[in-house]
C-alpha cells in the first residue's frame, strides 16, 4: 500500500517536472475599479485548451472562436500560437487576487499552470496626524521643544506612500523613521504609519506640518492632513544699532521695525530719555508711537511717527523695547538724511533667524578683508625682493662675468654662492657699490 502511494507521488512529481514552463506576461497588475485588465500565458507549442480561473472560483474556457461574454473574453494570438490570455472587461472588487491560467498541451498528460496577481486599487482612509504634547500645553510649543509626530494611513490597497512637508518644503529623510506597514487579512488591505521628530525653532512658528499620502485610488492621486505649529519665543534680536536712511528735514518721518515674536509682544519707545507707550505721543505731541501691527505668522510691525524731522532728530538714539511672556528685547535705532548705501549693505548683509548684520559689522568685515589683502601683498613683496624672513632664500642672478667666463669676486668675498643676498644687478649700480653712477663719470668694465 505504501509502495503504491510512493509510486503515485513520484509519477505526479515527474508529470509536474515534464509540464511545459509557462511564460506569464504581466505577473502583477494594478488597476482601478472599472478599468479593464489583460493577462497572457504562453508556451512554445500549440495548445489543446485554455482555462482561466478568476478569484472566487470563477472558471472560463477561452479561445478565439468563442464569443466574449459581458465579463471576460479571450486575449492572445490563438491556441495554435501557444497563447492563453484573458481580458477582464470591467474590473471590480471581487476580481482582486490571484488569476490562474491552465494550459492543456496535446502531447502532455500534465497541465501547465501560470499564476498572475491582480490588484484592484482601493483608496485608503484620510491620513491621520498625531502630534506630541508641548512643554506647557497640548498644542503649544516652545523653542527647543522636541516635536514628535506620527502619520497613519489606514486600509489601502496597495499600501499608500507617505511624504512630509513644512509648508511646501519637503522634510529631509534623515529626520524620518522607516515606515511600518500593517497588513489586514480582510480584503487584502494594508495600513502604513511613519514617525517624525524635530527640534522646534522660531522659524517653525506658523508653518504647517503636512502629512501627504499618495495612492492611485485617491482623487488627484493624493490626500493630506496638516497642523499649524504654534511655537512660543521671545522677541528676536536684529542688528544693533539699526540704521535708517533717507529721511528729509521738515517732512514726516516714519521709523518702522519688524519684530519676530510669539505671542504678540507689547512695545514702548524711549526718545531722548522720554518713555512713549504704544498708542501715545511724547509731551510735545510731535512724536507718536503707533499701535503694533500684526503681519501674521509671528511677525509684527512697530511704527514711530515723527511729525516733521529736525536736525536734532538725526542726532538722538531711538530705543524700542518689545516684550512678551517669553522674554524681552531692546532695539536701538539711528536715523539719517543720507541715502542708504544699498549695494554695499545688501552685499554683506545676512539674515539668520531674523538677525541682520548692521553697518558696524559690515565695516568690520571690510576692514578684515583689506587687512588680509595687505598682509598677503607684503609677503609676496618680501618673497620677491628677498627681504625680512625671506633673506636667506633670495635668488640673485649676476649677468657680469670675468675672465674665462667665470664670475668675478665681489666685496672681497670668495666662493661660488651668493655674496650678498640684497645685491641686485642694476644699470645704476655696479660691483656692489651702493653709490649711484653720475652721468659724467666713466666706468671701467671688464674686457
Amino acid at each position: 500500500m505504501k509502495t503504491g502511494l510512493v509510486i503515485i507521488f513520484v509519477f505526479g512529481l515527474m508529470q509536474a517536472l515534464w509540464a511545459a514552463q509557462v511564460d506569464v506576461v504581466n505577473k502583477e497588475l494594478l488597476v482601478l475599479p472599472g478599468q479593464n485588465a489583460t493577462f497572457l500565458c504562453r508556451v512554445g507549442v500549440a495548445l489543446q485548451y485554455c482555462r482561466i480561473e478568476l478569484p472566487g472560483g470563477r472558471t472560463f474556457n477561452l479561445n478565439k472562436q468563442l464569443p466574449s461574454n459581458s465579463e471576460v473574453s479571450y486575449y492572445g494570438n490563438g491556441l495554435d500560437a501557444g497563447q492563453c490570455g484573458v481580458n477582464i472587461h470591467q474590473v471590480t472588487e471581487k476580481d482582486n487576487g490571484a488569476v490562474k491560467c491552465t494550459l492543456g498541451i496535446p502531447s502532455e498528460t500534465a497541465e501547465s499552470v501560470g499564476t498572475m496577481s491582480l490588484i484592484v486599487a482601493k483608496a485608503p482612509k484620510q491620513p491621520e496626524l498625531d502630534l506630541s504634547r508641548g512643554t506647557d500645553s497640548l498644542r503649544v510649543y516652545k523653542i527647543n521643544d522636541v516635536l514628535e509626530a506620527s502619520c497613519i494611513v489606514r486600509d489601502g490597497r496597495p499600501v499608500a506612500n507617505i511624504s512630509w512637508y513644512l509648508d511646501d518644503e519637503p522634510i529631509d529623510n534623515m529626520a524620518l523613521r522607516m515606515p511600518t506597514v500593517i497588513d489586514l487579512a480582510k480584503e487584502n488591505l494594508q495600513s502604513t504609519v511613519q514617525n517624525f521628530s524635530r527640534v522646534l525653532q522660531p522659524i517653525d512658528n506658523g508653518r504647517f506640518l503636512r502629512c501627504v499620502a499618495f495612492h492611485p485610488a485617491y482623487p488627484g492621486g493624493h490626500s493630506e492632513t496638516k497642523r499649524q505649529l504654534d511655537v512660543k519665543f521671545p522677541p528676536l534680536p536684529i542688528e544693533d544699532p539699526i540704521d535708517k536712511f533717507g529721511y528729509q528735514i521738515g517732512k514726516v518721518g516714519l521709523i518702522n521695525i519688524t519684530i519676530e515674536a510669539n505671542p504678540k509682544p507689547r512695545i514702548e519707545w524711549t526718545v531722548g530719555g522720554q518713555l512713549i507707550k504704544e498708542g501715545s505721543t511724547d509731551n510735545t505731541g510731535r512724536i507718536e508711537a503707533e499701535a503694533i501691527r500684526d503681519l501674521e505668522r509671528g511677525r509684527y510691525e512697530a511704527n514711530l511717527r515723527l511729525a516733521a524731522v529736525t536736525k536734532q532728530d538725526t542726532e538722538v538714539e531711538y530705543i524700542l523695547t518689545a516684550y512678551n511672556d517669553q522674554g524681552s528685547q531692546t532695539y536701538r535705532i539711528k536715523i539719517s538724511t543720507s541715502p542708504e548705501p544699498e549695494g554695499f549693505k545688501k552685499f554683506f548683509r545676512q539674515k539668520i533667524y531674523g538677525v541682520e548684520l548692521g553697518v558696524g559689522a559690515i565695516v568690520g568685515v571690510v576692514v578684515l578683508v583689506l587687512f588680509i589683502i595687505l598682509l598677503v601683498s607684503i609677503l609676496i613683496f618680501a618673497k620677491m625682493t628677498g627681504r625680512w624672513c625671506f633673506t636667506g632664500g633670495a635668488t640673485v642672478i649676476d649677468y657680469t662675468t670675468g675672465e674665462n667666463g667665470q664670475p668675478p669676486h665681489s666685496d672681497g668675498v670668495s666662493g661660488d654662492g651668493v655674496d650678498n643676498p640684497h645685491h641686485q644687478v642694476s644699470s645704476e649700480y655696479i660691483n656692489g657699490s651702493d653709490l649711484p653712477i653720475k652721468k659724467d663719470e666713466k666706468v671701467d668694465t671688464a674686457v
